[in-house]
């Protein structure tokens, strides 16, 4: 993670209206769902916030328990499991102001790094994201997530794998 960073939970004293990424759904999650999400234990959210500026979020993401049957999965990815647990990575976003400066990946990590410790209190084999798109499904590639069967957006990585990358 940047040092000029720090990845915290987030609470209402966040300025979830004042983040702007460029994606109005992803916006408007963090705006509208995400502390709600958090208090009903269906997600947790973590923002990216500054020492100087501590309520200004600069990125986000939302973590969730979930579980993907064999018949979407490879032989591979399903290890031979009917259902196989793991974590969603449900919403990952930068503020349009850092795009292209390599947060991204740097976000991404941040909450690998989380879900890994969560699989390794708790269970869990993969992590799952659904890609917005064919960009962001790119982007996912790019950190060893594959697509499941018949859809090129939902993509997984398996938490040993997320060990390797993190090393």
């Amino acid at each position: 993670m940047s040092a000029e960073y720090q990845s915290v939970a987030l609470s209402d004293h966040h300025d979830v209206a004042g983040f702007d990424c460029g994606v109005s759904s992803l916006n408007a999650w963090l705006a509208d769902h995400a502390l709600r999400a958090q208090q009903a234990g269906t997600a947790r959210t973590f923002v990216w916030v500054s020492a100087q500026a501590p309520e200004k979020i600069w990125a986000y993401f939302s973590l969730a328990p979930t579980e993907v049957t064999r018949d979407v999965l490879s032989r591979g990815q399903s290890s031979g499991y009917t259902t196989v647990p793991g974590y969603l990575l449900a919403r990952l976003a930068v503020h349009a102001d850092l795009r292209g400066l390599g947060y991204g990946g740097q976000v991404l990590v941040d909450a690998l790094s989380r879900a890994a410790r969560a699989a390794e209190a708790g269970g869990g084999r993969l992590v799952v994201v659904d890609a917005l798109d064919a960009a962001a499904a790119s982007f996912y590639r790019h950190y060893d997530f594959t697509p499941v069967k018949g859809n090129p957006h939902r993509l997984v990585v398996k938490i040993a794998n997320v060990r390797n990358l993190l090393r």
